[in-house]
């Protein structure tokens, strides 16, 4: 019993510690590796400000599958299911993550929840071959009137690190 307690503990230490550097990656197509490719800090959905992601495939004949996961301001485990709702992207093709907000058409809504604040990874099927960029943009107007762009971290590498 007490070894059993033990490994309770142990296990359950390790999850409270897990977030957009060490939760496990998640499975976005079966028989092929996920990567981590970026890393979205200041991530928003609230007060009528919601985070979008777009990203733009480099590659010339390849289809490259594509998901986005949120995490909430105390880390923890990812607050969507990067899996569910990952895009393939077509070779020079571009897709769009987001709630759905007025003027802008996302193809995909990754579950974004309610936080007032987070972070996000953004994870492919190929370790290269795709751009992204992320933005929040207000969800009031058609078009939107304000937004304004994220840093996007190469994995864990800010610039200037």
């Amino acid at each position: 019993m007490h070894r059993a307690l033990i490994i309770l503990s142990l296990a359950l230490t390790s999850l409270a510690f897990a977030g957009v550097v060490d939760s496990p990656l998640p499975v976005l197509s079966a028989g092929q590796t996920t990567y981590h490719l970026f890393t979205v800090p200041s991530t928003i959905a609230s007060g009528g400000i919601e985070t979008f992601f777009g990203c733009t495939s480099l590659e010339e004949t390849a289809t490259i599958q594509v998901g986005v996961e949120l995490f909430g301001p105390a880390g923890g485990a990812p607050g969507n299911d990067a899996a569910a709702t990952s895009l393939s992207v077509a070779a020079s093709g571009t897709v769009l993550f987001g709630s759905a907000a007025v003027g802008l058409f996302p193809d995909s809504n990754p579950g974004i929840p309610f936080l007032s604040k987070g972070s996000a990874r953004i994870l492919a099927t190929e370790s290269r071959g795709i751009i992204c960029t992320a933005f929040l943009a207000d969800t009031g107007s058609d078009p939107p009137t304000s937004m304004v762009h994220l840093n996007i971290v190469k994995k864990t590498k800010q610039k200037g690190d």
